[in-house]
């Protein structure tokens, strides 16, 4: 035999060798399929589901990689990772799924108290589907002990969760020309929805919000410290929180469709108000290092200006354009651009983390705000001013 033939049959014999040693590696890979809780789910209690392996291959499949496995639970678009245990099997000894066929083993895991409403269940790394269930909240009876106040939020707000941020939130001094152009916001909005429908037939009514905002100017030089004028901006819109592009540098991708009534509340030949109709996409980009951008134009149409502001349009625009660049853990330059015939309006918000500079006790942003253009009050939409202020925001 030629040297070309020995080699060859030197491949063949290695190439049986790793397929005995292996068969794993050559095996058709494991389905997998899960029965979601049945019966009653309390928060804060065990409880468990049914997981069916099917072995596609010709030989019993012996392992304890199904002993313990890692499940992920997923609520209001929540992750969270946690172990579920084999059920009336010893954790030490291994399965077997016999060949061709399924097998059926039930796990159990511990449901945290938090983790009450509509759940997604998921195994952690393994293509098994999503199955859907929903867990009531621990009756307060059940507790051991006496329960801090801040620990159980729906003692009496069952709703609470659906709270969350959303503009920022923030206390500025006027520093130029002076404190009279101080300023404070704040802003909340609230998920209208939790469709408890197992088909998810009505999951998209999950991602409707109603927001609000409220600004306020501060007159601090007055002796009374009046308010000059407050924004009142209520608002409803519906987020697509999640668009895949596909793309490695892209984090985030999603788009905002909304409408926002402002109005400063007043009576007579002071009142103003307005009603916009806006789209907004929002694009998140990782530039490495930790640097992030955010970019987010949007437009806008009006609808019913009042007859004391029907030209608030020619200072407000149609469009603009918001950036964002900066690290999560340090400083963040928040911008917004809007485009008017009388000329562009910008803001700038610079922020800085003072746990940085002061330790984990204060939980507050130093604060910097840069303001150039028109209408940022209604009051006088119509005079073009250049603000700088300088405070604290805990939302930035």
């Amino acid at each position: 035999m030629n040297i070309r033939g020995r080699r060859i049959r030197i491949i063949l014999l290695i190439a049986g060798l790793v397929f005995s040693l292996c068969p794993r590696v050559w095996a058709q890979p494991l389905r997998m399929f899960i029965v979601p809780p049945q019966g009653e789910v309390r928060a804060g209690q065990g409880t468990g589901f049914t997981l069916f392996i099917h072995n596609p291959g010709r030989d019993v499949l012996t392992t304890r990689e199904f002993n313990r496995i890692k499940i992920k639970l997923t609520r209001l678009k929540k992750d969270l990772t946690l172990e579920a245990v084999i059920r009336d099997h010893p954790l030490e000894e291994p399965v077997s799924i016999p060949a061709n066929a399924y097998a059926k083993y039930e796990y159990s895991f511990l449901l945290p108290q938090d983790m009450d409403g509509n759940i997604t269940l998921a195994l952690e790394g393994a293509d098994a589907g999503k199955v859907w269930f929903r867990a009531r909240p621990l009756p307060l009876e059940e507790y051991e002990g006496q329960i801090a106040l801040d620990a159980r939020e729906s003692i009496f707000q069952p709703f609470i969760k659906h709270l969350s941020s959303y503009e920022p939130t923030y206390f500025l001094l006027g520093a130029d020309p002076g404190i009279e152009k101080s300023k404070f916001q704040l802003s909340f909005k609230y998920r209208l929805f939790d469709s408890s429908d197992e088909n998810r037939l009505f999951s998209w009514l999950d991602d409707f919000y109603l927001a609000y905002t409220q600004t306020s100017y501060w007159d601090l030089n007055s002796n009374s410290k009046p308010f000059d004028d407050t924004s009142y901006k209520p608002e409803l819109f519906y987020l697509f929180p999640k668009i895949d592009l596909g793309l490695s540098r892209v984090k985030g991708f999603g788009m905002k469709i909304g409408a926002r009534h402002e109005s400063n509340g007043q009576g007579g030949s002071i009142s103003r108000s307005t009603n916009t109709v806006y789209i907004e996409p929002v694009m998140a980009l990782s530039l490495g290092n930790h640097l992030y951008m955010k970019f987010a134009p949007r437009v806008w149409t009006y609808i019913d200006n009042e007859e004391n502001n029907p030209d608030l349009a020619d200072y407000r625009g149609y469009a603009g354009l918001g950036l964002a660049l900066g690290n999560p853990d340090s400083f963040v330059l928040d911008t917004r651009t809007c485009w008017a015939e009388k000329g562009p309006s910008f803001q700038a918000d610079l922020s800085y983390p003072l746990t940085k500079i002061l330790g984990d006790r204060f939980n507050f942003f130093l604060h910097l705000q840069y303001f150039n253009g028109y209408a940022e009050r209604l009051i006088d939409y119509t005079e073009k001013e250049e603000i700088i202020r300088l405070g604290f925001s805990i939302i930035r």
